[in-house]
């Protein structure tokens, strides 16, 4: 078999702005040539100018609106042993493609040009490789992953383009979502409603940074809020952000500066925060609030971490910081109610731990998304913290701080994934001998067919064990807490369990070219108890709930969130349920 080989004068064109010296001519060329012609496999044609190999996988080949065809897409070049990054090519793509006649209207033109493109050096910010860098296909498949991550993105591709000796052409490829979006909307869930009115960019005149303000009001309280996040300070990979939120109960006020691992190849991290929060909090006895008071957080941290080890694609990462979480609770002037209010209590302590992940991924479709390239983790991650919160540094008394976060891949192939993990937290009281607010989750999710077919299963069990709860912590169930069939916080105990069924289908349909459409068929099954036998809810047996609903995500606006409405019909309960709940939220995932 033979390598085709094509010379085509006209790649000129699509060639960066620079020189680039010819590394084979006469005898040598010909010479090049036929060793590629006789001894390499066949491949997709490419094209041999002027010294350099070019790809037949371009940029403008990849249709960006079918994200099978960026998860097919593979290089066809040979990299020389110890090549280098030459050049990296950014390709930014609009909006709409208007070259394509569905895309060609007044309405789609018009947005293109009212949109700023995202500034090269936003997405160059975001790449875990430069220019002069050995080439590693980890990082190119990292920074294509973060790219994805993008909330001002659609879809991103990167890959070699061009083989120039040693030197190579990397290509960007990305294209924008319309990201300044005015907000009215209305949400109800579990028998409440939510409504929101704002406006954000999220790529704001296209620096990548992300800029809000909002309005929302639900049954516990109205809130303004403005906030402000830059990914990449000065082009870097530190990132900054800072909210303030104005209640009619309270206020919030936070900031952060971080250093994150940003890359796998990252060897340090820092991280410094805070927060100041004032509000309200509401006990709940079968979906009614029977009590409030109002509770005031301060809350700081500070944290560094070291990549220690890495073998065969995993590291251990060592972490150390030290936190101040200080809670303070105030009983309402007109809550006659209140029989008991939470103990103030100030956490103050130094802590260590590590973080052991396997690095391996697996690219998916309509798994959570609807058409859209999803990069599934194929590998374990641990992560342990373990603290002493003493008196003598400002807490209320000596407690052993434990939090943990397990998780792990079963089976990822093309069709198929299921996970599972494990989560804890919770201190240990030394004056009182006891573990205080002690929760552990343990949950599986398993997905089967999405990634092929127009139809998939989908199903998830968890089971949430609490032990020694302060007053103000409670395990709900209802409404956005699961069993979607009945009203919020309908439920409470210190054990919860959930079963969740759904039938998803989502075909190819791109009406417009702005949507994406999919529906679902689901039932819940679902409990929250106290293990002593104290009374959970008007209905404290198990309750089961079937329905249907509609998922629709934009494919140019606002893409990381989706609408999701629901229909659920209780299959138990007492009369006070209704015998259908509607629920209309935004979801990031189906």
């Amino acid at each position: 078999m033979t390598r085709i080989v094509i010379i085509d004068r006209t790649w000129s064109t699509v060639a960066p702005q620079r020189d680039i010296p010819p590394r084979a001519t006469g005898l040598g060329c010909i010479l090049l040539v036929l060793s590629v012609t006789l001894f390499c496999q066949p491949v997709r044609a490419q094209q041999y100018i002027g010294g350099c190999i070019v790809s037949a996988v371009q940029p403008e080949s990849i249709d960006l609106d079918q994200p099978r065809d960026q998860v097919a897409r593979q290089s066809d070049l040979m990299i020389p042993q110890g090549a280098h990054i030459g050049w990296i090519r950014i390709v930014r793509r609009p909006i709409f493609d208007t070259s394509d006649p569905e895309q060609d209207n007044f309405l789609y033109r018009s947005l293109n040009a009212l949109n700023t493109p995202t500034w090269e050096s936003a997405l160059r910010a975001q790449l875990v490789f430069d220019e002069g860098d050995v080439y590693q296909p980890g990082t190119l498949d990292e920074s294509e992953r973060i790219l994805r991550q993008s909330e001002y993105l659609t879809a991103a591709w990167i890959g070699v383009t061009r083989v120039c000796g040693n030197e190579l052409e990397v290509t960007v490829l990305a294209r924008d979502t319309w990201t300044l979006l005015p907000s009215v909307g209305a949400s109800r869930t579990g028998g409440e409603n939510k409504t929101n009115t704002g406006l954000s960019d999220p790529n704001f005149l296209g620096s990548g940074k992300s800029v809000g303000i909002s309005h929302k009001k639900d049954a516990d309280r109205s809130e303004t809020s403005v906030d402000f996040d830059d990914p990449n300070v000065l082009g870097s990979h530190w990132q900054a952000g800072l909210s303030y939120d104005k209640r009619s109960d309270g206020r919030g006020r936070s900031a952060y500066l971080e250093r994150p691992f940003y890359s796998e190849l990252a060897e340090w991290r820092f991280g410094l925060s805070g927060e100041d929060d004032i509000r309200e909090q509401s006990r709940y006895v079968g979906a009614e609030a029977i009590a409030d008071y109002r509770q005031d957080r301060d809350f700081a941290s500070v944290d560094v971490g070291w990549r220690l080890a890495e073998r065969n694609g995993s590291q251990l990462r060592l972490l150390a910081g030290f936190r101040y979480d200080a809670r303070a609770f105030e009983r309402l002037p007109d809550e006659t109610n209140l029989d008991l209010l939470p103990d103030d209590r100030t956490l103050s302590y130094p802590w260590v731990g590590f973080d052991y992940r396997e690095n391996r991924f697996r690219e998916m479709t309509n798994l959570t998304r609807l058409q859209r390239v999803e990069d599934v983790r194929d590998g374990f991650v641990w992560r342990t913290e373990l603290g002493y919160s003493s008196p003598g540094l400002g807490a209320t008394e000596d407690r052993a701080v434990l939090n943990m976060d397990f998780r792990d891949a079963l089976l990822a192939t093309d069709t198929n994934y299921a996970s599972y993990g494990f989560s804890q937290s919770g201190t240990w009281r030394f004056d009182q001998h006891r573990f205080e607010n002690l929760i552990g989750t343990l949950s599986l999710e398993y997905f089967h067919g999405g990634a092929v077919d127009w139809n998939s299963w989908y199903t998830n069990l968890s089971f949430t064990a609490a032990h020694n709860l302060t007053v103000d912590q409670q395990l709900l169930i209802g409404g956005d807490n699961g069993l979607r069939g009945y009203p919020s916080n309908y439920q409470q105990g210190n054990r919860r369990a959930l079963w969740t069924l759904e039938r998803r289908y989502f075909p190819d349909w791109h009406p417009f070219e702005l949507f994406r459409m999919g529906g679902v068929i689901f039932t819940d099954v679902g409990r929250a108890w106290f293990d002593d036998g104290r009374n959970s809810g008007p209905d404290d047996g198990v309750l089961t709930d079937v329905g249907f609903g509609l998922r629709l995500a934009s494919s140019r606006i606002e893409v990381q969130r989706m609408l999701h409405l629901d229909f659920a019909f209780p299959l138990a309960g007492d009369d006070s349920v209704d015998q259908m709940q509607v629920l209309l939220r935004g979801r990031s995932r189906f």
